[in-house]
């Protein structure tokens, strides 16, 4: 029997560098310097702590999520989330472009199409999404079953007890493909072994007892305008584990922390690149989601 999970842990921002702070901005790509083979990515923020992956000297490619505390960074590689030296860590790239002001209807769509993402807890292992990578397709499959939990009741099925290992609903497998070309842009053979979620004879299969329980709706602290169709836009989340509707993304930071006190969304956060398409950005009907990291983690 598995669970679909949705817990969240803030992240610790104590900075113990001496680089100063916000000096690497969330989603910054990293590469290991000034060691002699490789350093550790570690489960915490301490030399002492289980390993998790060697990244050697020179490799490129892992994402700033966040700083922790004794000196540590986290970072997103290969999958996996995870604490490494940041005296080990040099930043390279970032998305850079022209500052632009949104309107309404605009933050709207920014907002409403992240909030796809953040309220699934997407990324809830990994930190880290690029299509630039090879496809994680266990990720994209669990967004697309989790998608459809959230937002599309008609096609979730239930069982009058219940199918088989204590599971009581379902989701046809073709569900799978059509969302994740619709989000990501992306066509994926569905994977079958997921962390939560069981998968028999073209149904994935899960417990479901508590009903929605969101991991929260994302609004826009910055948008910059990398090109014709791309966007960097960085958002703060709030509301995770709350009722919401749709109405919130017309909200802007500072409204959404007024009506939401209890949640610190600054503590939450995140940066994503989206490709708008022939649309723009005052239509959502053909964007997909090219980047996106987010300073979070998940028990």
């Amino acid at each position: 029997m598995k669970k679909l999970l949705t817990c969240v842990l803030a992240l610790a921002m104590i900075l113990a560098t001496g680089v100063p702070a916000l000096a690497v901005e969330i989603g910054t790509t990293m590469t290991v310097v000034n060691c002699n083979e490789y350093i550790t990515l570690r489960e915490e923020p301490d030399t002492r702590a289980a390993a998790l992956d060697r990244m050697p000297l020179g490799e490129k490619g892992m994402v700033f999520l966040g700083e922790a505390d004794n000196g540590f960074w986290l970072v997103s590689y290969e999958g996996q989330t995870g604490y490494a030296l940041a005296k080990y860590l040099k930043p390279m790239g970032t998305f850079e472009g022209k500052r632009c002001d949104p309107s309404a209807r605009e933050r709207y769509n920014f907002n409403l199409f992240l909030s796809n993402f953040t309220e699934t807890g997407f990324l809830w292992r990994s930190g880290c999404y690029s299509k630039a990578a090879p496809p994680d397709t266990a990720l994209l499959t669990e967004f697309a079953v989790n998608h459809c939990w959230f937002n599309r009741q008609s096609r979730i099925e239930w069982a009058e007890d219940q199918y088989f290992n204590g599971n009581n609903v379902r989701l046809p497998e073709n569900q799978i493909v059509p969302i994740v070309k619709k989000y990501f842009g992306e066509t994926i053979k569905p994977n079958h072994k997921l962390a939560y979620i069981d998968y028999r004879d073209g149904y994935y299969y899960w417990e479901e007892t508590g009903g929605h329980t969101s991991d929260g709706f994302a609004c826009l602290t910055g948008v910059e305008q990398l090109d014709d169709t791309r966007f960097c836009v960085a958002f703060n989340i709030y509301g995770g584990g709350e009722y919401w509707d749709n109405d919130v993304c017309y909200y802007t930071a500072q409204q959404a922390a007024k009506a939401y006190p209890t949640y610190d969304g600054s503590a939450y956060y995140g940066r994503a690149v989206i490709d708008t398409g022939d649309s723009g950005a005052s239509d959502r009907s053909d964007w997909s989601l090219e980047f996106i990291a987010i300073n979070r983690e998940y028990d």
